[in-house]
C-alpha cells in the first residue's frame, strides 16, 4: 500500500512538472499597438480601466467592457485594424529589461507605448511599465547608446 502511495505522488509531481514547464513556454500574446479603444475610437482610459482580453495571439484593449460585444459582432475587420497599427511598431532594441536589466525574450511579456515596442523579463515589470509608460520610455534612448 506504502509503494502505491509513493508512486501516486511521483505521478503527481511528474504531471505538476511538465504543467508548469508547458505553461512556462506559453508565448505571450502581440502587444496592443494602439492607445485608443480598437471598437470606439475612444483613449484608453478615458472611461476607467481598459478591458483586457487576448484573442488568437494578439492582446486587445478596450475602453469598456461593453465594447467585447461589438468586437465580437465586427471581429475581422477590428483583427485587421490591429495588425495594421502593428505594422508601424517599431521593435524593442535592446536584449534587456528597461525596468530590471534582466534579459528579455522574444515572445515573453511586451507593451506598445507610442508606436514603441517595449519587452520585460516578466508580467510584473510589464504591470510596473503600464503605471507610467512615459517615465520608462524616457529612458529607452539612453540605454541604446
Amino acid at each position: 500500500m506504502k509503494l502505491k502511495s509513493l508512486w501516486a505522488v511521483a505521478l503527481l509531481v511528474g504531471a505538476v512538472s511538465v504543467g508548469a514547464a508547458e505553461a512556462k513556454k506559453a508565448k505571450a500574446p502581440k502587444p496592443y499597438p494602439l492607445e485608443t479603444c480598437l471598437v470606439s475610437g475612444e483613449k484608453l482610459g478615458s472611461m476607467g480601466e481598459a478591458f483586457v482580453f487576448e484573442h488568437d495571439g494578439r492582446e486587445v484593449m478596450l475602453c469598456c467592457k461593453s465594447c467585447k460585444k461589438d468586437f465580437d459582432r465586427d471581429t475581422k475587420k477590428l483583427v485587421a485594424k490591429f495588425d495594421e497599427a502593428s505594422k508601424k511598431v517599431k521593435k524593442y532594441p535592446l536584449k534587456t529589461c528597461l525596468m530590471s536589466g534582466e534579459p528579455v525574450a522574444e515572445d515573453g511579456p511586451a507593451a506598445v507605448f507610442k508606436e514603441q515596442e517595449f519587452r520585460f523579463c516578466c508580467k510584473d515589470c510589464k504591470a510596473n511599465f503600464a503605471k507610467d509608460p512615459a517615465k520608462i520610455a524616457a529612458k529607452l534612448p539612453k540605454a541604446k547608446s
